[in-house]
């Protein structure tokens, strides 16, 4: 029997690794307040050996939007090759006051409201399958995975949802990752044991091609450790534009993944995020802003005001 959870706060994060980060998590951060108003709390992860590297443009636009800073400590993991995907995970870790947390890659912008009425006090995680099989094509390869925790192979499989979408065994993106903040009741919070499997998988040599699929290997098979259910959400929430022409209809889609400008700019709801950008950067940054946001501006004629 599940436990409605009731929740009433949610903390959107993303981690902003450098200045080619910056961009793209200025409009996910616009997109977001012009979705969902003022009531989630917005947070940056950054390292900490970039904190002070953030440009002075991106530090008002964040403030602007009111979005928390916080330092991110990259250096208590040893991954071996190196692994920047690893800091969502760390990121994840750190922890919030609300009830509900979602990380977003930076190159996500949101277009509509979001509601999680399906997640409740027995969700382990809430994500939306990848679009293609990029790792564990074969169930056989998942085998030594779930072996490595005592855990059977589960019965619940998912439709990936993008080609041929094929029926897998749990296999998610990693751009959106939704969970509860308290945990289950033993105390279990999912980011900590996706943290624990994705270092154990790692350090198995019987894993092979994990790079850079690390994270979502890992993702399925800690919330099978925590049980609970795994809330599969529809692709709207993460919903990829490639190979698509920019014509479509995209009223119902919550969170775009958009991973290019060139996608980016394609949508005029996207082209709007930029522009209410603009309009909210003090008038004496503006020319900064436009600067930096150049690769998402290429070939977009702007509102006169916002054009000088």
């Amino acid at each position: 029997m599940q436990t409605e959870l009731g929740y009433r706060s949610i903390s959107y994060f993303f981690v902003m690794d450098g200045e080619g980060f910056e961009a793209p998590a200025i409009l996910l951060a616009q997109s977001l307040r012009n979705a969902l108003g003022d009531d989630p709390k917005l947070i940056a992860y950054v390292p900490e050996d970039k904190i002070e590297t953030i440009q002075r443009v991106t530090r008002r636009m964040l403030t602007v939007l009111n979005v928390e800073i916080c330092a991110l400590n990259t250096e208590n993991v040893q991954w071996d090759p190196a692994y920047p995907h690893g800091n969502k995970i760390l990121a994840s870790c750190a922890r919030r006051s609300t009830d509900l947390s979602v990380f977003l890659d930076t190159d996500i912008v949101c277009l509509s409201n979001m509601k999680f009425d399906s997640v409740t006090a027995n969700t382990s995680v809430f994500a939306v399958p990848e679009g293609v099989p990029t790792w564990g094509r074969k169930d056989e390869t998942w085998h030594p995975v779930y072996e490595m925790f005592d855990l059977d192979i589960p019965e619940e499989r998912v439709k990936l949802v993008k080609g041929r979408q094929r029926i897998v065994l749990p296999y998610f993106n990693a751009g959106f990752v939704g969970f509860r903040e308290h945990g289950n009741e033993n105390g279990q919070r999912f980011p900590d044991l996706w943290l624990e499997t994705a270092k154990a998988i790692d350090a198995n040599p019987k894993i092979e091609g994990k790079r850079p699929w690390l994270d979502q290997i890992a993702l399925p098979v800690a919330a099978a450790r925590m049980g609970g259910k795994i809330e599969v959400l529809e692709n709207t929430y993460n919903f990829s534009p490639y190979r698509l022409k920019g014509d479509e209809d995209i009223s119902d889609v919550k969170l775009m993944h958009y991973r290019m400008g060139a996608h980016f700019r394609k949508y005029e709801a996207c082209r709007r995020v930029t522009e209410i950008a603009l309009e909210q950067c003090p008038d004496r940054l503006r020319a900064r802003l436009r600067n930096k946001l150049e690769l998402f501006l290429r070939g977009v004629d702007l509102p006169a005001h916002l054009a000088n």
